[in-house]
């Protein structure tokens, strides 16, 4: 009998034990996996800001972050041609369109995250004495603006002048075209150039070595919007709709707002005049 009860025993522990691993078998299987990280393909002109909003996205949800920075279109190339990716972040609403049309985001998704204003940057200490669009014209000076057919900054360019009455007199000192305003800006730091026309927020940026003198809102002709969204190559889309939720909210804009980005709409359509 004591040698029965033994056995029977013994089959009850087995049985409770193989019980024990289903429940954790099935409670692991039931939960979603860990993800380990979200990769960003972003526009260089929002690195200050973006690594810092990847820095306490990390800190509030524990996910690591991959940041790939380039041009508009040339990151937008790479993240299409490696089919991977979880967010885009656009430099300008022309490149989100680009990424629309080759279905490379999920539209709904898209949101603007800063606001764009084209300016006049000069080298720090102003040498030249620009104060407006009209000392563009003046002899002598040595203008950058960036190419129409691969930024819209440079397609705003020309049409302010336009507005102003100013083209004809200001083109004739256009001496070169810059492939987008990051190299405009290492052309007037290096002091290739005298002046371009850029997006303002690099006078926070770079405000040691550059600085910015504001068109009137009466001559501007449009606004660059800085767009993210989620990538259509996403395998984390809820983490990844997690961070432009983020990326959008009120500490989002205000790390946007810290680098000198317009964030809010209201100030920025006092710009739209």
């Amino acid at each position: 009998m004591p040698l029965k009860k033994t056995y029977q025993n013994r089959i009850a522990s087995i049985l409770f034990a193989i019980l024990v691993v289903t429940l954790i078998v099935s409670s692991a299987c039931s939960r979603p996996a860990p993800i380990s990280k979200l990769v960003i393909f972003a526009a260089a002109g929002g690195k200050p800001a973006i690594d810092e909003i990847c820095q306490r996205f990390e800190e509030h949800y524990q996910i690591r972050l991959e940041t790939n920075y380039g041009g508009g279109g040339e990151i937008l190339s790479k993240m299409i041609l490696a089919k991977r990716g979880d967010l885009y972040v656009a430099p300008e609403q022309k490149f989100m369109k680009a990424a629309q049309a080759k279905k490379a985001v999920v539209p709904a998704t898209i949101q603007t995250i800063a606001y764009l204003l084209p300016v006049i940057a000069v080298k720090k200490g102003n040498p030249k004495g620009i104060h407006s669009l009209h000392d563009l014209t003046n002899q002598g000076i040595r203008l950058a603006i960036t190419r129409p057919e691969t930024t819209l900054l440079g397609k705003y360019a020309p049409e302010i002048f336009r507005k102003a009455g100013l083209e004809e007199a200001i083109m004739k000192n256009v001496v070169t075209y810059a492939s987008d305003p990051n190299s405009l800006l290492t052309m007037l730091i290096m002091g290739q150039v005298d002046a371009g026309i850029i997006w303002h927020f690099y006078g926070t940026v770079s405000t040691d070595q550059i600085e910015i003198i504001f068109i009137a809102p009466g001559q501007l002709t449009g606004i660059g919007e800085m767009q993210i969204a989620v990538s259509a190559y996403s395998k984390n889309s809820e983490r990844a709709r997690q961070f432009v939720a983020f990326a959008t909210s009120a500490e989002g804009k205000a790390v946007f707002k810290k680098y000198g980005y317009v964030v809010e709409t209201e100030e920025v359509d006092t710009w739209r005049k």
